[in-house]
C-alpha cells in the first residue's frame, strides 16, 4: 500500500511537472513571437519609407506577421490540448488510487471479521468441552454442596487460563444457576435465567456436538457488561449422548475482543492516511457491535443493503464529502459463522 501511494504521487508530481514546464515554454514561445511582431512592423515601416526599394521588404515582412499568427494558434491549440490530456491524467490518476485505497480498506475488513470468526469458533468448542467435565456433570447430578463447591472451583481453574471470559454458570434445567466460576466477584448463584436465549438454546440441543447461543447483549450475570453467550447440555455422566440434566453457559468478554479487532485496524490504517476513518463489526440488521472511531450506533439501510450477499468489495464515494468503503462479510471458520459484517470507512 506504501508503494501504490508513491507511486500515486509520483504520477501527480510528473504531471504537474509537465504542465508547469508547457506554460514556461509557451510564455518563452509567445516573448519570441511578441519579439519577431515588433520587427516584422518595423520592417514594414522602414519598406514604406525605402519606396518601390522597399517593397520586397514589406512582402517579407508580411509573411513573417503571417508566420507569427500561426505559430500562436498552434502553440494555443498545443496548451489547451496538453492541459485536458494532463487534467485528465490527474483526474485518473486520482480515481485509481481511490480503487486501490478502496481495495485496502477491504482487505482489513476482511482481515478483521476473519479473525472474529476464528476467535469465536473457539468458544464453541470451549463450551462442548467443558460441558463434559465430570465436576461439572456431578454438580447437577447430585447438587450437594461439595458437590457444587468442587465445580465452582473447577471453573475457577478454568477461567484463570481462559482470561477472555467474564464467568462460567452452571444451570438446571428450571434455569436457576447453582455454582459459577468467580463467586467472589459476579453473585449470580441462585439467579433465574430461563428467559435467556443462550438458556434456551443449549436446554434444546440434541447432543452434545450443539451448542446454544446468545448475541451481544449486557449480562446481569457480571454487572451488566456486554457478553457473548455460548451455551451446551450438560448430560449425565458427561457423556455427549446422554440425557441433559441442565446447561453450562460462558460469557465471553466481547469488548475485549471486539474493540480491539476494530482498534486495531484502525490504528495500523490511519498511519497511512490522514483523514477521518472508522472501523466497526455491524449485524446484519445494521447494529454496531464494536468500532474504533466515531461511529454512530447504527449503519444506514441503504450501506447495509448495498453490502448485504457479497462477500468483500469497495463502496466508492460518488460525490465530494461521501466516504470511501471497504467491506467484508463472514464466510466462516470450520463449523462456525457469525453472519456479521466488517466495515472500514475512510472520509474522501
Amino acid at each position: 500500500m506504501e508503494q501504490s501511494n508513491k507511486t500515486q504521487g509520483k504520477i501527480s508530481s510528473l504531471a504537474e511537472g509537465i504542465s508547469e514546464r508547457l506554460r514556461e515554454s509557451i510564455n518563452g514561445i509567445k516573448k519570441v513571437n511578441d519579439d519577431i511582431h515588433v520587427l516584422s512592423i518595423n520592417a514594414k515601416i522602414q519598406a514604406a519609407k525605402a519606396g518601390m526599394k522597399g517593397n520586397a521588404f514589406s512582402v517579407v515582412a508580411d509573411q513573417i506577421r503571417g508566420m507569427v499568427s500561426r505559430t500562436q494558434t498552434i502553440t494555443e491549440s498545443l496548451q489547451s490540448n496538453v492541459e485536458s490530456t494532463v487534467s485528465e491524467l490527474m483526474e485518473l490518476n486520482k480515481h485509481l488510487g481511490t480503487q486501490v485505497r478502496g481495495e485496502r480498506l477491504s482487505q482489513s475488513a476482511e482481515n478483521m471479521i476473519d479473525i472474529i470468526d476464528r476467535n469465536l469458533y473457539e468458544r464453541t468448542c470451549d463450551v462442548r468441552w467443558w460441558a463434559t467435565e465430570s465436576a461439572v456433570s456431578d454438580a447437577v447430578m447430585e447438587k450437594t454442596d461439595q458437590a457444587l463447591q468442587t465445580c465452582s472451583k473447577r471453573l475457577g481453574l478454568i477461567l484463570d487460563s481462559y482470561t477472555v471470559y467474564y464467568d462460567l454458570v452452571v444451570c438446571d434445567l428450571d434455569g436457576f444457576i447453582l455454582a459459577n466460576g468467580r463467586p467472589n466477584q459476579y453473585s449470580s448463584r441462585g439467579m433465574n435465567v430461563r428467559n435467556s436465549q443462550w438458556f434456551q438454546t443449549g436446554a434444546n440441543t440434541a447432543d452434545g456436538t450443539e451448542y446454544g447461543f446468545e448475541g451481544v447483549h449486557k449480562s446481569p450475570l457480571v454487572d451488566n457488561q456486554e457478553v457473548l453467550a455460548y451455551s451446551c447440555g450438560i448430560r449425565e455422566n458427561g457423556d455427549p449422548q446422554g440425557k441433559i440434566l441442565g446447561v453450562l453457559g460462558i460469557l465471553f468478554n466481547w469488548q475485549g475482543l471486539g474493540d480491539v479487532v476494530a482498534r486495531n485496524t484502525g490504528e495500523m490504517l490511519r498511519k497511512e492516511t490522514d483523514r477521518p476513518l472508522i472501523a466497526k463489526i455491524v449485524c446484519p440488521q445494521g447494529n454496531v457491535l464494536a468500532a474504533d472511531g466515531d461511529s454512530s450506533p447504527t449503519v444506514p439501510g441503504s450501506t447495509m443493503n448495498a453490502v448485504r450477499g457479497l462477500p468483500r468489495g469497495t463502496i466508492l464515494p460518488k460525490k465530494m464529502g461521501d466516504s470511501l468503503m471497504g467491506f467484508a462479510s463472514s464466510k466462516g471458520f470450520e463449523t462456525y459463522k457469525t453472519g456479521w459484517y466488517a466495515l472500514v470507512e475512510e472520509q474522501h
